[in-house]
């Protein structure tokens, strides 16, 4: 985990790091030549003694900015050093850049890892994001210069902040990449590069989620493969020089990590707001099985109060989910505790975890049975006129969250006109449009505390092989992750493994602020009217519903950002 920033031009790229110095509390390095500025804020991980940055390749022709982790960077030395490569540090960094010196471009198709990076060759700036986006890396141009940055308000110190919203951010409550919610900022897509040689900026895909073929063989043998997939991508995530822990749920995913990983402290959320929020015991049941130390942390009204506008200004964007606030606090626990910790984001996505997967998969099924084939009209006086119609417009009415413009319908219809299966377009759908955010969120509540994440999940291995399974091994009836399930028997208590009523992480903040916190909503609610901007609920989410937490978060986004200029948190 790491800060970067640059400028191809004039400007203070000193300025623009120190707005991002929580990323990398361990060292500083700015390197300037010719036309180009480049600046890290490192968090020390990996060869904590040599590996400052910005670094030069080992031939010195190229210098490169990078922000994450290459997992295999001890194979790549190795097979770099047969080439005729000499190294001077022990550092992945100095991998990365013997590779793209080697390789180009396509030695991005080499690595495994999560990464944002940045290399100056003397003639061109290249900048390549990691295949899922667990790293970010924003850019615009402005005045004749490029700029980039890890986070957006460093790209603020010199760059002024202008709203990029209008009817659309209701419906997903974000925007869809590459754009951002400031016009001129965008941010570099998952899974692409780009090159700017001083006059014209070049972005290009290298990766993208597989179309099959369909992995036909017996559940069981998908499952073994499976387990040893998972197991190699936690050995990978276990490389480092500092402690590792965990970020343990009820759930059979953070579960299975813990399996593999054997880690010696695991940290949970615990919400004493009955079982629609609260996963405590199951939690507990699994830490003493790892035989591991549980650290427990609890958030409060009063504690989301006090962090929200400070969670804010580390999001850069009013994300709305209602476990932001969690999400940190574990992160704050953490970092007391260890430098590195696995999560068990992407699962959801990549094996249909999520009920709406089960709920168009049956609407599908039934629509397609024989005894119900004459009957679709019959069945829509019951369940309503859109039953049994386009499935890429009913996901997406599945997916939006307030009324307005159908943005990202585009990008829903255009994913489920891929090949493969219902549930795996519905996975891309996430991947595209709401995990952007999440996993956004996964990196700013651990960059806030000078912590990194490690996802395995996210493996690109694990994910194309996901990609690649027959429907029913992911969604079977009732039944969610069915392979997963199956990979993880024997590994994980029967209990979790069966479990068919695992809850999201998420806080009562619904019933804050219709509560104790009623002052305080009212009042930011009442301000962003005045800007003339209105949230609109699509549909009833009881108690789940977020519509007063969106106001409130996109109401202390204005003040942060576009009144303020971004440079620090509301206090």
């Amino acid at each position: 985990m790491c800060g970067i920033a640059g400028i191809h031009g004039a400007g203070d790229v000193e300025a623009m790091v120190r707005r991002i110095a929580h990323r990398g509390p361990d060292d500083e390095g700015v390197y300037r030549e010719g036309p180009v500025q480049l600046a890290v804020r490192r968090l020390a991980v990996i060869d904590l003694e040599t590996g400052h940055q910005p670094l030069s390749s080992p031939s010195g022709r190229l210098w490169i900015a990078f922000n994450g982790e290459l997992f295999t960077f001890l194979e790549l030395r190795r097979e770099l050093e047969g080439k005729g490569h000499r190294f001077r540090t022990r550092s992945d960094t100095e991998v990365v850049a013997a590779a793209y010196e080697q390789w180009g471009a396509d030695c991005l198709g080499r690595f495994v890892g999560m990464f944002a990076f940045a290399i100056w060759d003397g003639r061109q700036l290249f900048l390549a994001r990691d295949r899922l986006g667990e790293k970010p890396l924003f850019y615009a141009r402005q005045g004749g210069r490029f700029l980039f940055a890890s986070e957006i308000k460093a790209l603020l110190a010199e760059v002024p902040p202008e709203p990029n919203l209008d009817e659309r951010f209701a419906v997903l409550e974000a925007a869809v990449e590459p754009e951002t919610l400031f016009k001129s900022i965008y941010s570099l897509e998952p899974g692409h590069w780009l090159r700017y040689d001083g006059r014209e900026v070049e972005v290009r895909r290298y990766w993208d989620l597989p179309e099959g073929p369909v992995d036909a063989r017996p559940e069981a043998e998908l499952a073994e493969e499976l387990r040893a997939l998972l197991a190699e991508s936690v050995r990978l995530r276990l490389r480092s020089d500092v402690p590792i822990g965990l970020f343990l749920s009820g759930g059979l995913d953070s579960a299975l990590l813990g399996a593999l990983a054997r880690p010696r402290v695991v940290f949970t959320c615990r919400l004493p707001y009955g079982s629609a929020f609260d996963e405590h015991e199951h939690a507990r049941a699994v830490a003493q099985a790892l035989e591991a130390e549980q650290v427990c942390v609890t958030v409060t009204a009063r504690d989301f109060a006090r962090e929200l506008p400070r969670i804010v200004w580390h999001l850069d964007q009013p994300i709305a989910t209602a476990s932001s606030a969690a999400e940190f606090a574990l992160a704050r626990a953490a970092r007391e505790h260890v430098k590195v910790a696995l999560g068990g984001q992407g699962a959801d996505e990549i094996f249909g975890g999520y009920v709406r997967y089960v709920l168009l998969a049956e609407e599908r099924r039934l629509a397609e049975a024989d005894l119900l084939r004459d009957y679709h009209p019959l069945a829509r006086a019951l369940w309503g006129p859109d039953a049994f119609t386009d499935p890429a417009a009913r996901y997406f009415r599945l997916l939006r969250r307030g009324q307005g413009a159908e943005a990202g319908l585009d990008t829903v219809r255009r994913l489920f006109a891929r090949p493969g299966s219902l549930v795996d377009h519905m996975g891309a759908a996430d991947l595209a449009l709401t995990f952007p955010s999440l996993i956004l969120m996964n990196d700013r509540a651990a960059a806030a505390y000078g912590l990194e994440n490690r996802t395995p999940y996210l493996d690109h291995r694990v994910v194309e092989f996901a990609f690649r399974l027959p429907a029913e091994a992911k969604v079977r009836g009732l039944t969610t992750k069915a392979v997963l399930r199956r990979a993880a028997r024997g590994l994980v208590p029967d209990a979790v493994v069966d479990r068919r009523d695992k809850k999201g992480l998420g806080l009562p903040v619904g019933r804050w602020l219709a509560g104790e916190l009623r002052p305080l909503a009212d009042e930011l609610a009442a301000s962003l009217g005045r800007r003339g901007i209105e949230i609109t609920p699509a549909h009833d989410r009881g108690e789940f519903d977020r519509t007063l937490f969106t106001k409130v978060s996109l109401e202390l986004w204005f003040r942060t950002f576009i009144d303020r200029g971004g440079e620090s948190p509301l206090s």
